[in-house]
C-alpha cells in the first residue's frame, strides 16, 4: 500500500496540491492519504501582536485549523477518496518531516506560495525545509502567479 502525506495550510497552492493528489491516486488500487496541517501557536501570536494568549486563542486557532484541514480533505473526499485528517503543533517543516517519517509515507506532497527568489533565500520557505528535513521523497506543487 503507497502511503501520502498532503501538508495543507489553506493557501491555492495547497489547494492545487491536493488535486495534484487526486490525479496521482486514481490508478492506484491501495493507498492511505493523511491531510495534516501544524499549528505553529508562536508565530501566529508574533505576526499578530494583538493577538494575546489566552484560553480562547487556544480554541480559535484550533478550529481554525480544522477548517483548513476538513477544506483540503473535502477536495479528496467529495472524489470518494478517504483520507485521515491530523493537526499537528509546533514548527511546519519540523513537524511535517517528523510526522511523515513516523507513518512511513512513499511521498509527501505540498504546495508553494512562489515566494520571489529573494525573499525565499531571506525567509525561506516550509517546502525548502521539508526537502532538506525529510527523508521522504517530496513533491512540491507551485502555485501559479496571478
Amino acid at each position: 500500500m503507497r502511503k501520502y502525506l498532503l501538508a495543507a495550510d489553506g493557501s491555492e497552492g495547497s489547494m492545487k496540491a491536493a488535486y495534484f493528489l487526486l490525479d496521482l491516486v486514481r490508478d492506484i488500487n491501495e493507498y492511505e492519504i493523511t491531510v495534516v496541517y501544524v499549528n505553529n501557536i508562536k508565530k501566529e501570536i508574533y505576526n499578530y501582536p494583538l493577538l494575546t494568549y489566552t484560553p480562547g486563542t487556544e480554541e480559535m486557532i484550533q478550529k481554525q485549523s480544522e477548517e483548513i484541514v476538513d477544506e483540503t480533505a473535502a477536495i479528496l473526499e467529495n472524489e470518494g477518496v478517504r483520507v485521515n485528517k491530523v493537526i499537528l503543533d509546533g514548527d511546519p517543516a519540523q513537524e511535517i518531516s517528523r510526522y511523515a517519517e513516523e507513518l512511513g509515507v512513499n511521498q509527501i506532497v505540498m504546495g508553494t506560495r512562489g515566494l520571489s527568489n529573494i525573499r525565499g533565500l531571506v525567509v525561506g520557505s516550509v517546502g525548502q525545509r521539508v526537502i532538506h528535513l525529510a527523508n521522504n521523497p517530496v513533491t512540491l506543487v507551485k502555485q501559479l502567479k496571478s
